[in-house]
């Protein structure tokens, strides 16, 4: 086989959410103050709705989805690695994925001409996943025809950005689209190597690739 994903046998030591998530006041449900939340974060949203909502620190959810290879895995073997983990939620019909998925499966730079607020500096990113020193996991939550993902949809995306280094996972339920409730696409956050939020957003990928990349400090000081 050319392709292997890690294992991590202390994976069950993480405190994540389960997923479906159970409401009334965990993330990802509706609130009207901080405190009707489990992580205190109380957020209106682009739809003028209150939900309890991810923030730095929060830990990413027990994810269990199909890759590309038809294979289920847990996203938390990705952790406890030494790797920092970017998590990019996506969508088959979104051209911004497609340019992202172009350029980090290969030399394609055409993303630069097309997203005003590409950075030349991200190009460290690409070398760093390719060279195995960060962990980046995409996960599709619908297919080019706007219909929930399936193991067919994941594998074609692998097959039309190959990359080996970069699991594809089907979240065939939306769940987490559900939890992270993306505006915008691809959602891109940075994990540390214990699925903690180094930063949370949901929409684009400037806010992640700004820290790994160096434009921006890490919060708090930390490197």
């Amino acid at each position: 086989l050319l392709w292997f994903w890690p294992y991590n046998p202390n994976k069950d030591k993480i405190k994540g959410a389960s997923i479906p998530t159970i409401c009334p006041n965990n993330i990802s449900c509706e609130c009207s103050e901080d405190s009707d939340c489990i992580n205190g974060n109380c957020q209106r949203t682009v739809q003028d709705k209150f939900y309890c909502t991810p923030k730095p620190g929060d830990v990413f959810p027990n994810f269990i989805a199909v890759d590309q290879y038809g294979e289920y895995v847990d996203i938390y073997d990705f952790a406890n690695q030494g790797k920092m983990i970017l998590i990019e939620v996506a969508a088959g019909w979104c051209s911004p994925c497609q340019k992202l998925a172009s350029w980090i499966s290969g030399d394609d730079d055409t993303i630069m001409e097309f997203h005003s607020r590409w950075n030349p500096e991200y190009n460290v990113i690409r070398n760093m996943v390719n060279k195995g020193e960060i962990t980046f996991i995409t996960i599709l939550i619908e297919n080019a025809l706007h219909e929930s993902t399936t193991y067919e949809d994941v594998f074609k995306w692998h097959e039309t950005y190959p990359n080996n280094k970069i699991p594809v996972f089907s979240d065939e339920y939306k769940d987490i689209h559900q939890w992270i409730k993306p505006y915008g696409y691809p959602c891109i956050n940075l994990l540390d190597e214990n699925m903690r939020f180094i930063s949370f957003s949901q929409r684009g990928w400037n806010d992640a690739f700004d820290i790994l990349s160096g434009v921006k400090p890490y919060p708090n000081g930390t490197d």
